[in-house]
């Protein structure tokens, strides 16, 4: 007997995302949780987010040193607002209704969260890794000045932060915090040492409390790593150990020091250290604009547009010498990304087909940001409108396009 399958309506996917939604905000957090892990990256989500939006770093006040002809006083430092940035962004990511199929038995029995769909849960919690690799490319090349049209204008990521406090002049050679090395190669064997040796000379340009603090994070690319590794490596044993291949490696020399590498740091010899947890990662999943949507074109039943929309950014603590330490170089990204980030950013949706659709009169492939779409709720015969999703009652009603990820959907309920 050959099996039976069911085939998956628009409203059981969208029901299904309802879900499934709260772990697809979240992804971008616990998908790569042990990248951050790796990387000594602090990750803040939910409530813990929402308490530590921003903290104070102060340093002095004054000091008060006694003269033979009285007391002085002397500035020590300064206080400093640090906080950690949230940008609103949002993918767009395609999947074919005709994928949603089940084995018999099977069942979705309502907005309580009880289902037994275990194909269409992959394909719906896949679209979460996906925008979690997406957000993930950012941590260190993202920057939310390239704006919307680009995937990498989530927020400002690590170099980001760091070239805009360079740019300050709160990164320096004055300040400790910053330090001219030369870029890693590939040793030939009558210079085995010298890219460890460079490395040895950027730790000992750093602050005495970075450089004797209990532990120490360096990020590096991972070819960067195996250049260091390999030439420490030579230097001390004569050959290459195994150990080069690993996530992080770990000097006896400096035991304190921790060598850490990820696709996502990019290619090129830039170094920084830092104290574990000294960077912070926020994931704003509680914003009323964090969503997940789903949406299909009239012209093309088959075709499912899911939106994944949230918030969040990067902050460096401290880039004090005492902390933090970088060096000159630049890095460059070497992944790619997932998701849709030029097109389709405005979603139109009814929340029951069943009840109500909604049409766009002037309906285009791409809108100008300062173009017009008119859009108009219709209930079927058992439906009645109510609103918009943004509260809004008017039917018909025009909208200007902004330029950013703006989802409309239009309530029906049933007629009494």
């Amino acid at each position: 007997m050959a099996e039976q399958f069911h085939s998956l309506s628009l409203s059981d996917v969208t029901m299904l995302t309802n879900v499934l939604a709260p772990d697809i905000l979240e992804s971008p957090a616990f998908v790569n949780a042990d990248i951050f892990e790796r990387l000594r990256i602090k990750v803040l989500t939910g409530t813990e987010f929402q308490r530590t939006q921003m903290i104070f770093r102060r340093k002095g006040g004054a000091a008060r040193q006694y003269k033979e002809d009285g007391l002085s006083e002397q500035a020590l430092g300064y206080m400093e607002e640090r906080k950690l940035e949230v940008t609103l962004s949002a993918a767009l990511y395609k999947e074919n209704l005709q994928n949603f199929r089940e084995k018999e038995p099977f069942s979705i029995l309502g907005s309580n969260g009880t289902y037994n769909a275990p194909v269409s849960e992959f394909i719906i919690r896949n679209i979460g890794k996906q925008y979690a690799g997406d957000v993930l490319n950012n941590i260190f090349f993202g920057k939310k000045s390239l704006g919307y049209d680009s995937p990498m204008g989530l927020y400002d990521g690590v170099w980001t932060l760091v070239d805009n406090e360079i740019a300050a002049g709160k990164i320096s050679k004055a300040l400790m915090n910053y330090v001219e090395i030369q870029p890693f190669t590939d040793s030939s064997s009558n210079a085995a040492s010298e890219n460890y040796e460079e490395f040895v000379r950027f730790v000992e340009s750093w602050h005495p409390a970075l450089r004797n603090a209990d532990s120490v994070v360096v990020y590096c690319s991972p070819e960067t790593k195996r250049r260091i590794v390999t030439s420490y490596m030579k230097t001390f044993t004569g050959f290459q150990s195994p150990t080069a291949g690993t996530n992080s490696f770990r000097f006896f020399d400096m035991p304190n020091i921790e060598l850490v590498s990820h696709a996502a740091i990019g290619r090129g010899s830039r170094l920084l250290a830092t104290l574990p947890e000294n960077i912070e990662f926020g994931l704003d999943t509680m914003n009323d604009m964090s969503r997940v949507s789903v949406d299909h074109k009239p012209t093309d039943q088959n075709i499912l547009y899911f939106q994944v929309q949230s918030a969040q950014g990067m902050r460096i603590l401290d880039t004090a010498g005492t902390k933090f330490c970088v060096s000159n170089q630049v890095n460059t990204q070497i992944e790619e990304l997932n998701g849709d980030y030029q097109k389709n950013s405005v979603t139109v949706s009814s929340n029951d087909d069943a009840l109500g659709t909604v049409s766009i009169d002037n309906e285009k492939t791409e809108y100008a940001v300062g173009e017009s779409l008119s859009m108009t709720a219709t209930p079927t015969s058992t439906g009645q409108f109510v609103k918009w999703s943004d509260g809004a009652t008017v039917n018909p009603r025009t909208i200007v396009f902004s330029g950013k990820p703006e989802t409309y959907q239009a309530i029906f309920e049933k007629k009494e």
